[in-house]
């Protein structure tokens, strides 16, 4: 006579499956709940397209060629020599003295700041765009480089950036 051996000690497939199937929606969850946290906390940084045009001892005129418009209080505009006498010099530009040309106010005021949008034009002077020492501006000379740059203030992150020649 044939014995049949029966193993109780075993899970049966259906609940192992549902098991497995439970664990993984578990993780799942955990997982979009955990990623969908980082994508609310992110700010968007702004995008924009610049032009610089850079006259000796005179302006650095910054376009707002086209993108996002910009805040001025959440924005550091700064120039960089990348090459010559004051070579690897930086300098973050006051806004407080920089002048929107389309309305001729002060980029950025003491009490409020006006939007830049494409089409804007902002001049800044020449003792304003550069650093200064004891022994005078540092300065580039005619047909060195110079980088103009616009960096998002939160995250420190470069927005636009622009490489033009100094003319005379």
């Amino acid at each position: 006579m044939d014995r049949i051996i029966r193993n109780s000690d075993a899970v049966s497939p259906v609940i192992g499956v549902m098991l497995m199937l439970v664990v993984t929606i578990i993780i799942a969850a955990v997982v979009s709940a955990y990623a969908g946290g980082f994508s609310q906390g992110a700010v968007k940084t702004p995008q924009v397209t610049i032009g610089a045009e850079v006259r000796n001892s005179s302006y650095v005129l910054i376009s707002h060629d086209g993108g996002d418009s910009l805040d001025p209080a959440s924005i550091t505009i700064k120039t960089y020599i990348p090459s010559g006498t004051y070579k690897d010099m930086s300098y973050g530009v006051d806004l407080l003295k920089a002048i929107n040309l389309e309305t001729g106010d002060a980029v950025k005021g003491t009490y409020s700041s006006q939007v830049i949008k494409p089409g804007d034009k902002i001049k800044i002077n020449w003792p304003d765009a550069f650093a200064t020492s004891k022994y005078g501006l540092m300065a580039p000379g005619v047909d060195e480089p110079v980088n103009v740059e616009i960096y998002d203030s939160g995250s420190g992150k470069v927005i636009a950036m622009v490489r033009t020649n100094v003319l005379p």
